[in-house]
């Protein structure tokens, strides 16, 4: 299964260029399994790749059935062809992995961003709902990387719940960066307290969402100190803030690219890796 070479174009950092992923092979199917969301990347059988997200307990309650004790994915119901060879990642992967072939996020996430940019040596960035990972990438090889699992300060989830506070659609949220307020709080459970003493002294809440959005790209920018790479590909679901794009292009000594379609790395990279076992066990 090919892919093609730099499809983000050379725009703006950060602006997707509107392309698709290369074309598949064989009708395969990538799922990452999320804290928020199941992310499907499937071949088509007309051609080309199709994408779904649902949300993660929706699939576990609708999609998943017991077979004569195992777990199976109804295919039917969701209206797709079963694949020729499926492979899963993600938050859920331990609880599947006896039924479902898996593959690491780390591979996944690599074997993703590295088809859609055709890059051999880049930074990686995920920011998914309930963690972030950084990979370094070096002559096409994952060459270090490092997650922050620890902690929802920083992550998809706790940007959901800091918009939520503030009783603003997380779209607007995303826009915020100018003159941001200093967030110091960096626990997603006491983070509300400092959010209310800013409220109390009068501060606008587009600068309350800001400060959130600096403080979530100040602690992705640690984590991707530690490597000297002039491009950072940034992939899901916080690439799809805006903000945080912004403040990381601004602020680090790279250019941010964010691929066409950020939340579902992942699960292409499994498709990605599907295609690969189905070659190999295919006469």
């Amino acid at each position: 299964m090919s892919c093609g070479h730099d499809i983000l174009g050379a725009g703006a950092p950060g602006s997707p260029r509107k392309s698709s992923w290369p074309s598949p092979q064989s009708i395969v199917c990538g799922l990452d399994f999320g804290s928020r969301y199941v992310k499907l990347v499937y071949a088509r059988g007309q051609g080309g790749w199709g994408r779904r997200k649902m949300d993660s307990i929706v699939f576990y309650r609708d999609y998943l059935v017991r077979v004569k004790g195992e777990v199976r994915i109804d295919w039917g119901r969701m209206g797709l062809p079963p694949p020729e060879a499926l492979v899963a990642t993600g938050y859920g992967k331990n609880l599947l992995k006896a039924y479902f072939p898996t593959i690491t996020e780390i591979r996944a996430h690599f074997l993703g961003a590295r088809c859609v940019t055709g890059l051999d040596h880049f930074i990686l960035l995920e920011m998914g709902g309930q963690d972030t990972k950084v990979l370094y990438i070096r002559a096409g090889l994952v060459f270090d990387f490092l997650t922050n699992d620890r902690c929802a300060a920083g992550t998809g989830r706790y940007l959901e719940n800091m918009a939520r506070f503030l009783k603003m659609p997380l779209t607007e949220f995303a826009g915020y960066w100018q003159d941001p307020v200093e967030i110091s709080q960096t626990c997603a459970i006491f983070g509300e307290t400092e959010l209310v003493g800013y409220l109390l002294e009068g501060v606008e809440p587009a600068r309350i969402a800001a400060g959130v959005n600096a403080s979530v790209a100040r602690r992705a920018l640690a984590m991707v100190a530690r490597y000297r790479c002039p491009a950072l590909v940034f992939v899901g679901g916080v690439a799809k803030n805006r903000a945080v794009v912004k403040l990381l292009g601004d602020q680090g000594d790279f250019q941010v690219r964010v691929p066409p379609y950020p939340q579902f790395n992942g699960a292409l990279g499994c498709a990605l890796e599907a295609g690969r076992v189905l070659a190999r066990e295919t006469p």
